[in-house]
């Protein structure tokens, strides 16, 4: 865990509000995980979106929600799922965090879910009073253990972003903060979509 906050904190001090992270791109493109061209800017405010390749099946964790709530990722299998990584000391972090809490509302009772993954040293000390003050409704967790990041990262830059598919499929990839304006014609067609499999 503290390699993966000294770096946070690296990127911090000296690109955290930057739109892109180049390395944790490449990462995932050299992994074969998304492809290497972002699908078009619907708003040129927002971080771009990676496509990832559709066979790319979104690594399974389970884990204990701030709320005390169990989650694991496979039983999401059949909603749409956005999964946030971020830190409270993070500025683009926390500009985006407004619009995740809108998505949340506007699609939750219509199969998407999101979670968010606080990469916070400080824990539950600093993301309960964040999540207070930002009306926070969407289902959090604190990755002290690296459960999530173990699967996911390191990753080099924060906010990072995956959107996973109804067919528990990753499908997008970000690193910045995005926007509703980005998000949410993407997440609208990701709803529409069948379960079946082709």
């Amino acid at each position: 865990m503290k390699f993966l906050i000294y770096s946070s904190v690296l990127i911090f001090l000296t690109a955290c509000g930057a739109k892109q992270n180049e390395s944790s791109r490449q990462q995932m493109q050299q992994s074969g995980s998304i492809q290497t061209q972002p699908v078009e800017r619907l708003d040129s405010t927002s971080s771009p979106l990676y496509p990832a390749k559709k066979e790319a099946q979104a690594a399974d964790f389970e884990v204990t929600l701030l709320s005390g709530e169990p989650f694991r990722l496979s039983d999401q299998k059949g909603k749409v799922v956005l999964m946030n990584v971020w830190a409270t000391w993070c500025a683009p972090c926390r500009d985006e965090t407004p619009d995740l809490v809108d998505l949340y509302e506007k699609y939750k009772d219509q199969g998407y879910v999101t979670l968010g993954v606080s990469v916070d040293e400080q824990a539950e000390s600093v993301v309960r009073p964040f999540m207070e003050e930002y009306d926070v409704t969407y289902p959090m967790y604190i990755d002290k253990d690296e459960t999530v990041m173990g699967k996911y990262g390191p990753t080099m830059g924060i906010p990072t972003t995956y959107i996973i598919g109804r067919k528990g499929n990753l499908r997008y990839f970000a690193v910045g903060a995005l926007t509703n304006k980005e998000l949410e014609p993407r997440i609208k067609e990701l709803l529409a979509e069948s379960t079946k499999t082709d």
